[in-house]
């Protein structure tokens, strides 16, 4: 299941990172002082690039 988990959370960071760069293009939201937090879940993506992820959640 790791190795589904790994493959998705990317992917849908991915996607929802170009939904919130339409948000800013279009006014919707404004563009925050930190571009990452845009990502959507960008602490747990970065977790799991880091190797920390899967001790926290097990």
């Amino acid at each position: 299941m790791d190795v589904h988990i790994l493959y998705a959370a990317p992917r849908h960071a991915i996607v929802m990172l170009r939904v919130a760069h339409r948000q800013v293009h279009f006014g919707e939201v404004p563009l925050p002082a930190v571009p990452d937090t845009l990502t959507l879940h960008h602490g747990g993506l970065r977790a799991m690039a880091q190797g920390s992820y899967w001790e926290a959640v097990r």
